[in-house]
């Protein structure tokens, strides 16, 4: 049977309602009778009819954003000793300090981590907090998926989490806008979300990659939340070592096996392209240029004016 606490909470990702029956190969929505299968454990919680997924991409094991078949495996072994191709400056800190206020609250904190297949930039420590619940979806089948569900129509009750998190998730969705309209509605009062979100950076994934946003572009999206911080995570040097490894792909990319050559090439000499982020943080003009952006806050019932958004800017 899948985690018993991923269950608590839930609405029909159909019709919204609280009646669920569960069994050890699928879920059942008294109300409607629409049924959800369980796979390996896993509950597929999306709505067909809505979604561009379907319950056989996750029955047939199809590969969707993630390439979760057995190819491949010693080329991701060789992979993991090139040098990343660029840095994460801020995350780690930023969830010491998201993991400092949820354990502040009085009750033992619930979160939801979207894209949570498997475990994101600097996000260990908060991860293993005991006395913290985590429910991490995805929508890719990968060793931390607990539920799949799609963050269009987020199958839980209005206020139930203390936090979200969507790390490198919004950029994948097809409606931004949608999906953060169900954050908010799924989160406490004052609940928190974390959101990090690419800026200057190329496709990264295929078919799954749709939206890039500027600092003032993700206030817009997220007006709904009374800001608490946000900068960047990836500066300028570091948009300049994507553009550098996608330029060479490119020009002399054209074959899997290639590309590989090429990506270890621009990675052992590009290394250290991201390590003028650390020049480019003292102007306050490189966000800018930033490759990626973060921002925490808090659930507000007041929405930024559009004329707020334009002042927001500095």
């Amino acid at each position: 049977m899948a985690h018993s606490h991923i269950f608590e909470g839930l609405v029909c990702p159909v019709c919204n309602s609280q009646d669920f029956t569960h069994t050890d190969n699928q879920s059942v929505c008294s109300n409607c009778n629409s049924k959800f299968p369980i796979i390996n454990n896993i509950p597929i919680l999306i709505n067909e009819e809505r979604s561009i997924f379907s319950f056989d991409d996750f029955i047939n094991q199809k590969n969707l954003f993630f390439d979760i078949s057995n190819q491949g495996k010693f080329i991701n072994k060789i992979a993991k000793l090139i040098p990343p191709l660029g840095r994460n400056w801020k995350s780690k800190t930023n969830f010491k300090n998201l993991r400092t206020r949820l354990l502040a609250l009085d009750k033992r904190p619930k979160v939801l981590v979207l894209g949570g297949s498997i475990i994101g930039e600097g996000m260990q420590a908060l991860l293993e907090e005991a006395n913290i619940t985590f429910i991490e979806s995805d929508v890719s089948f990968g060793p931390r998926t607990q539920v799949v569900l799609d963050a269009h129509a987020i199958p839980y009750q209005d206020n139930y989490f203390d936090c979200v998190i969507a790390q490198a998730v919004l950029e994948h969705v097809v409606n931004p806008q949608k999906c953060v309209a169900e954050i908010h509605r799924v989160l406490k009062p004052k609940g928190f979300f974390y959101a990090e979100t690419p800026f200057m950076q190329q496709v990264h994934g295929k078919a799954y990659d749709f939206t890039r946003f500027t600092r003032s572009g993700h206030r817009s999206l997220l007006r709904n939340f009374e800001e608490i911080e946000s900068g960047y995570v990836a500066g300028p040097g570091t948009a300049m070592a994507w553009t550098y490894e996608y330029l060479l792909l490119s020009i002399f990319g054209f074959s899997s096996k290639i590309n590989f050559l090429i990506k270890a090439w621009a990675r052992i000499t590009g290394f250290w392209l991201p390590l003028l982020d650390l020049l480019a943080k003292w102007n306050t003009r490189s966000i800018d240029a930033a490759s990626g952006l973060y921002f925490l806050g808090s659930k507000s019932d007041y929405s930024l004016s559009d004329k707020e958004i334009i002042e927001y800017y500095k």
